[in-house]
């Protein structure tokens, strides 16, 4: 998940420098879960139903998932453990990237 500090809700309410650096630490993000999970393609989700603040949901998914496997996940009827490995990987590759 990414997550804007200040509090907009929405990617419109950013300036234009601020948008353009969302959406390369959005890509940074994307990469990186991507290439550590080999997941095939990532599906974004931005709702700020519950916390209305700025937040955007990277779901590293298949590319051969159906819609009925994506909603699923999205739905959180698909679960998995934290993986203590994977988030450090992640860590260690955002560190270092550019």
């Amino acid at each position: 998940m990414i997550v804007w500090k200040a509090h907009v809700e929405n990617v419109s309410d950013l300036s234009m420098k601020d948008a353009a650096h969302l959406s390369q630490m959005h890509h940074r993000a994307e990469k990186a879960l991507l290439a550590a999970t080999g997941a095939g393609r990532a599906i974004l989700l931005k709702l700020g139903i519950a916390v209305p603040h700025l937040h955007i949901h990277i779901y590293p998914v298949s590319a051969s998932m159906d819609r009925a496997g994506v909603f699923a996940a999205f739905d959180g009827k698909t679960r998995f453990d934290r993986d203590a490995v994977l988030v450090e990987n992640l860590r260690r590759a955002l560190d270092k990237s550019d």
